[in-house]
């Protein structure tokens, strides 16, 4: 095994898994975020982003990719509402 192949973490799995499941590459690399900032900020079971919420957001994605969109951009930037309502608004989701 190459060391490269050994660096590769599990969002960056799903974000590959995803883009090749037809998900919009945006999209996806905002849902490796999410997966990634969970694990980094060792958030609680209780926000989205755990390993095992993988399947479920790639779900979303490819279902509701607008309201996926704003899940994952919910719990980055929780507290940024000038681009929460911005991106309710691009999404059509007002």
């Amino acid at each position: 095994m190459s060391d490269l192949a050994k660096n590769v973490e599990f969002w960056d799995e799903w974000q590959l898994a995803a883009v090749a499941a037809g998900v919009a590459v945006p999209l996806a690399e905002l849902g490796c975020d999410v997966l990634r900032t969970h694990r980094k900020n060792r958030w609680s079971k209780e926000f989205l982003g755990v390993a095992d919420d993988g399947p479920v957001m790639l779900d979303m994605c490819l279902d509701e990719p607008a309201q996926a969109e704003m899940l994952f951009l919910e719990n980055l930037h929780p507290y940024d509402a000038a681009l929460l309502a911005a991106a309710r608004s691009r999404l059509g989701l007002t």
